[in-house]
């Protein structure tokens, strides 16, 4: 709810299914709580936030039926319902989210209904969501269909992705493919989302990257390095400067080892602290600037590491968040020019064969020391693959 006017102004909870052969409709409840009559100047357009699936948030604006005019006059406890509607996105599928910008009303969810069936179902939906009166109108505004407390529901607000998830095969020399899962888990729910506390982002994140050797009899792993992680994180610090866009903080503990005996046991422990620096539009092509930096706890099987892996993990990134995105990251050894570059390129398949489609088109090309912790020491042949992203 919001003051508007001296008039009372709540934006309706759509129906829960949507038909995308239909417009996306946003109904404005006005009010006059007034005891004096009240003339309204009504916005022609309103603009909504939409998000689903893997794609970033994306404006859309809504446009005022033709039929309503610019000004409302209401009796004092009369009130009237405002249509706003656009064409929904070709983008748009699934669950959407819908955060009308400007009131301060939570986000809506809607199921966008594509199949052959849309418009019987949405039919019947909005049927059943038909309300008359203020008292019913007003509790509509306020309903907020709940689904049933699953596993999946009650970790979503927990879990997320956190280094790159991916599969790609390449081969120079050896057919090396390679793969890479990772999530991150929040300790602590905040009672602010915008808290910056301690406990409120404190986050659990494991990552797991495979070398798998395909050319060899039985295709056996060459190496798998596991990495779990303790770590304070803010995506914005809050800081501000003409330099940036913003500024991000990472700081904790980390582990990585190969789980392998013997001679080829490899094992590390670090404690490292990270800051993130955003320059441009975050919602369009810009550059992120991301050094690790980070000091050796324990070097178990590989006290020399630091000659060839260096104390600095330099991340460069530039792209768009839905479309195409260049990432490089740079080590550079405490020893001579020992050192390496891993570069990848993606871009949303999306925007490729249709939106239906979720991940990445995935390009890597790496090229010097240690794409293994067992073989932190030595160098091979560059390599470049090809494959499949689902984050990155």
């Amino acid at each position: 709810m919001a003051t508007h006017a001296q008039a009372t102004v709540a934006v309706l909870q759509p129906p829960r299914e949507a038909a995308a052969s239909q417009p996306l409709e946003l109904t404005l409840l006005y009010t006059d709580d007034d005891k004096q009559p009240l003339t309204i100047d009504l916005p022609k357009q309103l603009t909504v936030q939409l998000t689903n699936g893997d794609l970033p948030p994306a404006p859309l604006v809504l446009t005022r039926d033709a039929a309503t005019p610019d000004r409302l006059r209401l009796a004092p406890g009369q009130y009237r319902r405002v249509r706003y509607s656009a064409p929904w996105p070709e983008s748009a599928r699934g669950t959407v989210k819908i955060d009308p910008v400007g009131f301060d009303v939570s986000p809506m969810l809607v199921t966008l209904n594509r199949g052959e069936n849309q418009t019987q179902v949405v039919a019947a939906e909005k049927r059943e969501a038909q309300a008359a009166t203020p008292a019913q109108l007003a509790s509509a505004a306020a309903r907020v269909d709940t689904p049933p407390a699953t596993v999946d529901t009650m970790l979503a607000g927990r879990f997320s992705t956190f280094d790159p998830i991916y599969f790609a095969d390449g081969k120079n020399g050896d057919n090396l493919a390679k793969f890479q899962f990772s999530f991150k888990y929040r300790l602590h729910l905040p009672d602010d989302p915008r808290s910056r506390g301690f406990l409120d982002n404190l986050y659990f994140a494991y990552t797991q990257t495979s070398i798998w050797n395909l050319s060899a009899p039985s295709a056996p792993f060459r190496d798998t390095s596991y990495q779990p992680q303790v770590f304070y994180s803010v995506d914005d610090t809050g800081w501000k400067s003409p330099l940036f866009t913003r500024m991000g903080v990472a700081a904790g503990i980390g582990h990585e080892s190969n789980g392998k005996s013997g001679d080829e046991s490899r094992a590390i422990n670090i404690a490292f602290v990270r800051p993130t620096w955003d320059f441009g539009d975050i919602a369009s092509n810009h550059l992120t600037l991301s050094p690790k930096f980070y000091y050796y706890l324990s070097k178990s099987g590989n006290e020399d590491i630091a000659d060839y892996r260096g104390y600095v993990d330099f991340l460069v990134k530039y792209g768009s968040p839905d479309g195409w995105q260049l990432a490089t990251t740079l080590r550079k050894g405490t020893k001579h020019w020992y050192g390496s570059i891993d570069s990848n390129v993606t871009y949303p398949l999306a925007k490729l064969i249709g939106s239906a489609w979720g991940g990445y088109v995935f390009v890597s090309y790496f090229n010097g020391y240690g794409e293994d912790i067992l073989d932190y020491n030595q160098r091979h042949h560059w390599i470049a693959r090809i494959g499949y992203s689902i984050a990155r």
